[in-house]
């Protein structure tokens, strides 16, 4: 056997064995690895779409989809919340689902954005929801929004934010004596 041969088939052989893993991706397996709970691909799907409905793109400003926010809830919940508060959010999470199975007949990911948001004022009215609804959208939208106001996006651009205060000093202007 030629020595180049060789070579090259130990070469494919080893792209194929480092290709092949994301080839074998499930379709509900999660994108974004959690250490304390488990979440399945369409409910960090659904998360994913829930603070996007909270916080929506414009045509000026990204949204909290582009932001990656429901990113920022999980890892709040996975490093600060402790298990049993993790369980709440998981049961809250499931509760919230059916709460709009019930409304709609169907996943939060497949409504439209009308009946998201007739579903978010609803839930923001808190008339006939349950309590564990109630947990699970308050703690999505307060972490959506803490993460939405303390991006550099926002600091940059909406709040104009400067690093160093006072940066228009001008040291060679005269003071004027009061």
């Amino acid at each position: 056997m030629n020595r180049r041969t060789v070579i090259s088939n130990i070469v494919f052989m080893c792209a194929g064995a480092t290709i092949l893993p994301s080839c074998l991706h499930h379709d509900n397996a999660a994108s974004f690895p959690l250490k304390n709970f488990k979440l399945s691909g369409d409910q960090q799907d659904m998360l994913a779409d829930l603070s996007e409905t909270i916080l929506p793109a414009t045509r000026s400003f990204i949204g909290a989809k582009d932001m990656k926010a429901h990113e920022f809830v999980l890892k709040m919940v996975d490093d600060c919340f402790n298990p049993d508060d993790q369980k709440k959010f998981t049961n809250g999470l499931n509760a919230f689902e059916k709460f709009n199975k019930d409304k709609f007949g169907g996943s939060f990911a497949r409504n439209s954005m009308q009946q998201k948001n007739e579903l978010l004022t609803a839930v923001e009215a808190k008339k006939n929801v349950p309590e564990e609804v109630l947990n699970f959208y308050s703690t999505v939208k307060r972490y959506t929004v803490q993460c939405f106001t303390s991006s550099k996006i926002f600091m940059t651009d909406i709040r104009h934010y400067k690093m160093v205060p006072g940066s228009k000093f001008k040291g060679c202007v005269p003071v004027k004596n009061v």
